[in-house]
């Protein structure tokens, strides 16, 4: 037991000292991976799709956001912006002040916009116009499925994970949100219901 400790312990060290040296690519490469394995997932456990049956475009794209979104803007967001902003305290105090602010203004009118705009540029044919439009229609939702997971989990990126693992952290959090994400916009409960009914 001790040498697995060791061993996480030295992987832990590892992978610290290269996103504290390459935090932009590392956050990128991580959230890209990332974004690819949550929405393989939807696809193939949530949404029974066969392996040979992946829709590669929605992967791919699902991926690409992961990588600049989740990975580049987040890290810029969390690791810079709000540290500006609030200053490097790890206190709860603090860490309400930047959760507060994350769930009144990033998310509702940066996070979710953003997403919406690119699921329907690129992958839904809504184009960005359409794509707010349905984010509109499904914004109460998906907010309130986004507190439910991400004020707590961001509670604890701000008080107790540290700058350089941050990311990381997020993307192991958002690996469960994102493969409900794309469960949820893609029609997955309507598709599983109505097949089960037929």
């Amino acid at each position: 037991m001790a040498v697995v400790a060791t061993g996480i312990r030295s992987v832990l060290r590892a992978y610290g000292n290269v996103s504290e040296a390459n935090p932009w690519s590392t956050a990128f490469a991580v959230c890209t991976v990332k974004g690819a394995i949550a929405d393989g997932l939807a696809q193939t456990v949530i949404e029974h799709h066969a392996v040979d049956e992946i829709d590669v475009k929605r992967n791919a794209l699902f991926a690409f956001y992961g990588g600049w979104y989740c990975g580049w803007a987040q890290h810029f967001v969390y690791n810079i912006v709000y540290t500006r902003l609030f200053g490097t305290s790890t206190s709860a105090l603090n860490a309400v002040r930047k959760v507060a602010f994350d769930s009144v203004v990033h998310v509702p009118f940066g996070v979710f916009p953003v997403y919406y705009a690119y699921k329907g540029l690129l992958y839904d044919g809504l184009g960005v116009v359409g794509g707010l439009r349905k984010y509109a229609d499904e914004a109460r939702d998906m907010i309130a499925r986004y507190y439910m997971v991400w004020v707590p989990a961001n509670l604890v990126t701000f008080t107790v994970v540290p700058t350089r693992f941050r990311i990381t952290f997020i993307a192991t959090t958002s690996l469960g949100w994102l493969t409900l994400s794309s469960f949820f916009t893609h029609g997955g409960l309507g598709k599983s219901a109505s097949s089960s009914e037929e």
